[in-house]
C-alpha cells in the first residue's frame, strides 16, 4: 500500500513550539487532513492546546493549513484527502491592534 507523503511547514507559533521548521507525514491513502493533524500531534505534543485542538483531529480556530500557499483548508474540509506530495503550512492567523 503506497502513502501520502504530505510535506508540512511550520509557521508562527507552531514553528515555536515545535522548534521545527518543517517534518514530514506519512498517511495511509484513505487518510485525511484530520489524520495529518493527529501524526502532527503525535510528533509535536507541545502544539496541543495551543495549535492543535484538545480532541488531536483539528486546529484550533485561529490557525488554518495553506495547501501549497494557494488555498486555505477550512474546518469542513478536514476530512477531505490530502493529495500526494502536497506542501501544508500550518499558519496561526493572529490579530492585534
Amino acid at each position: 500500500m503506497d502513502m501520502i507523503q504530505v510535506k508540512i511547514e511550520f509557521s508562527g507559533l507552531s514553528r515555536i513550539l515545535a522548534h521545527a521548521n518543517d517534518m514530514l507525514v506519512s498517511i495511509p491513502p484513505d487518510g485525511t487532513y484530520a489524520d495529518v493533524v493527529r501524526v502532527i500531534a503525535d510528533k509535536y505534543p507541545d502544539l496541543v492546546g495551543n495549535v492543535i485542538d484538545n480532541s488531536r483531529n483539528d486546529l484550533f480556530p485561529s490557525n488554518v493549513f495553506s495547501r501549497d500557499g494557494k488555498i486555505t483548508i477550512l474546518p469542513d474540509q478536514m476530512n477531505e484527502i490530502p493529495h500526494n506530495g502536497e506542501t501544508l503550512i500550518l499558519l496561526s492567523l493572529l490579530a492585534g491592534g
